[in-house]
């Protein structure tokens, strides 16, 4: 099952009449071509634990519906937050279902640049139908939380190999514990990065983090 994703070429044309290479108003015009190029869907799917789960999504675009990405876990989630350095006035945003209709929800779009904090009411299991891409995440100085976008878990010393850290955490949920990272500390609770996690990361400066889709 593929995406279709139109890519367009435009091309200069010239219309040629009496011997004259313009066109009827006497500018060149283009002519459009359209090529097909077929991606295949990429689908989300993992555990969630009762509790709070701080996890990511690989296979989200950059501006996805909220109620269409957590369509799966409906009536299973009570609280969602993320955190965007960003807006470094109001960096928090949340939604909460049980609010009524008139209550204005910060979260109303996901992305898998982002973590995300979930309230699991019971285990249940996630699944989206989406698609993967590559990613340049901006890193803002001090502390962002991320998602880790792509299928493929790797060393963090690896996954982070491009990018000025101090820090970077996650949550073990079974566990109930916190697992940290020290760059150049040899005490680390955790060595590699994985498929679906959220990490806190801290950085000393903006910068740009690319993670590859695979």
């Amino acid at each position: 099952m593929v995406l279709i994703v139109a890519v367009i070429l435009v091309m200069s044309v010239f219309i040629i009449q009496n011997d004259r290479q313009d066109s009827i108003t006497g500018n060149a015009v283009t002519n459009t071509q359209v090529s097909i190029i077929p991606v295949p869907f990429s689908n989300c799917s993992f555990d969630l634990h009762s509790g709070w789960n701080l996890v990511s999504f690989y296979c989200l675009g950059l501006f996805s519906d909220r109620n269409t990405v957590l369509n799966s876990i409906d009536g299973n989630y009570t609280m969602i937050f993320t955190y965007d350095a960003s807006d470094a006035n109001d960096p928090w945003k949340s939604y909460n279902p049980s609010l009524p209709d008139w209550t204005v929800q910060q979260l109303s779009n996901m992305n898998r640049f982002s973590g995300y904090w979930i309230y699991i009411s019971n285990d249940v299991e996630y699944f989206y139908p989406g698609v993967n891409a590559s990613s340049n995440i901006p890193l803002y100085n001090g502390w962002n939380l991320v998602g880790y976008p792509t299928t493929t878990g790797r060393p963090v010393n690896e996954s982070l190999h491009d990018v000025s850290f101090s820090i970077l955490e996650t949550y073990d949920n079974p566990a109930d514990t916190w697992l940290q990272y020290v760059n150049g500390s040899s005490n680390n609770t955790f060595s590699t990065m994985s498929t679906y996690k959220g990490y806190w990361i801290n950085v000393s400066s903006a910068q740009a983090w690319l993670v590859n889709k695979t």
